[in-house]
């Protein structure tokens, strides 16, 4: 499976980043780093994510790593990187 991110989720992990590195840079780094890898988990299981309802037509789901939510779909063999955000965000 391919992962083709969203201009959307690659802004979502540089506003997260830089809202943490206000605090502590090297824990925002460290997030940084957690968010760019956690599309690879889904690789081998594309479907581990719960589904978004909402989406009904397309195949929408969310995985959570840590207190952080990626949202993607999946599409034929790709996985889009929709957005991330963090859970206290509300924007289930």
């Amino acid at each position: 499976m391919r992962i083709i991110w969203t201009d959307a989720a690659k802004s979502d992990v540089a506003r997260l980043h830089d809202f943490l590195a206000q605090y502590d840079l090297e824990a925002a780094d460290r997030v940084f780093d957690r968010l760019i890898a956690a599309p690879e988990a889904l690789q081998d299981f594309p479907r581990r994510g719960s589904r978004v309802g909402r989406y009904r037509s397309r195949e929408v789901r969310e995985f959570r790593t840590g207190k952080y939510i990626l949202r993607y779909e999946l599409a034929g063999s790709d996985i889009f990187v929709l957005r991330f955000f963090h859970e206290r965000e509300g924007r289930f």
